[in-house]
């Protein structure tokens, strides 16, 4: 399906960036493909009673399969649950950038990006994309680069200002990051930098990265000194807390975990002197992290929170655990707009004030 054409704050209250004519492209080329691009717009009311307001623990999954261990949360210093009481960040279109900086806000612009189409995103009949080795840490396939070019002649404008850039470690989002954002790739001073915060939720072969080392020596531009350890911790960490062979979800059964990194991500940028930034992420961290908490029933489809380190019985800690990751005040159309499933290579921009 052919999206809109691209958006600007002179024509809506907020902006949605999408490659149109190649999503047409691959349709008319390949029809089988198209449930990959389907948008699936949120609906304020139609995901009420997905709320994860129970993160106790069964002590096995539904199928039988075996029982689990919860993983703790603070165990590899990644997405930790953080010292205090979890916060909320607060969200609202970009047209209000001046109503907000002059009410004494400190206000970020944030350009987010899905990355474009991996090898991941491909259907093969008959098999699992997602769990497939040969898409461990899923690459871009040609269109995919394609996307980006295109999103890259579109965008400039858009995101021309910006101060930094933040990708995934993955690597479909570094292709990402620098295939649309040549003209920031070229200015040296614009650092472009892997956090661990806004990668992908941790489920299979797809969504864990490659050696650092490895990732650092193919792309040199990227800064990733914030991993501390060369192998993929996340990854290593829900391994641990499943059986041998299973297949499952990991950290989608963790949501809490998720919800925490994207905390994280924002903890981490109000500490940073860039008041413009873009960033490349992936579509089941967006939907976690603009849906987590919210009261008509949080994130879409979400499974059993069976590997959550929370217990069945509750308390003050599980229930602050359900504390939303963002809000929006009472701006319904930009909520609906923001929790809407994203397209590949598809670029929204927002503020987030401190």
């Amino acid at each position: 399906r052919a999206s809109a054409s691209p958006l600007t704050t002179n024509q809506q209250p907020f902006q949605r960036m999408t490659c149109a004519f190649s999503v047409a492209t691959l349709c008319a080329a390949a029809p089988g493909a198209t449930a990959v691009y389907t948008r699936r717009p949120f609906t304020a009311r139609s995901q009420r009673g997905r709320a994860i307001t129970s993160i106790g623990i069964p002590a096995t999954i539904a199928d039988g399969r075996s029982a689990m261990t919860p993983v703790s949360q603070d165990d590899t210093g990644v997405g930790a649950a953080p010292a205090g009481a979890r916060r909320t960040f607060s969200l609202y279109r970009p047209s209000r950038r001046d109503e907000l900086v002059a009410a004494g806000l400190d206000v970020r612009i944030i350009h987010m990006v899905r990355h474009a189409q991996g090898t991941h995103n491909v259907e093969v009949p008959g098999t699992c994309q997602y769990r497939h080795p040969k898409n461990h840490d899923a690459r871009l396939t040609a269109f995919g680069e394609q996307q980006c070019e295109a999103l890259a002649a579109k965008s400039a404008d858009v995101v021309g200002n910006s101060q930094m850039v933040v990708t995934s470690p993955l690597t479909r989002c570094v292709q990402t990051a620098l295939g649309s954002f040549p003209t920031l790739a070229a200015e040296l001073e614009v650092p472009f930098v892997a956090h661990e915060s806004v990668r992908e939720t941790v489920n299979f072969m797809c969504d864990s990265h490659r050696s650092v080392a490895i990732l650092a020596a193919e792309y040199p531009r990227v800064d990733w000194s914030h991993f501390p350890a060369d192998h993929d911790r996340i990854w290593a960490k829900y391994e641990a807390a499943v059986p041998e062979g299973y297949d499952g979800h990991r950290e989608s059964g963790d949501l809490v975990s998720v919800a925490d990194r994207g905390r994280a991500f924002f903890e981490w940028l109000s500490g940073r002197k860039e008041t413009e930034v873009a960033v490349s992420s992936h579509s089941a961290f967006q939907r976690c992290l603009f849906s987590f908490g919210q009261d008509d029933g949080g994130v879409p489809v979400a499974p059993p929170q069976f590997l959550s380190g929370f217990g069945a019985a509750g308390g003050d800690e599980a229930e602050d655990a359900n504390t939303r990751v963002v809000d929006y005040g009472e701006d319904e159309v930009f909520e609906v707009f923001m929790r809407g499933e994203w397209d590949n290579c598809e670029l929204r921009t927002f503020l987030v004030a401190y």
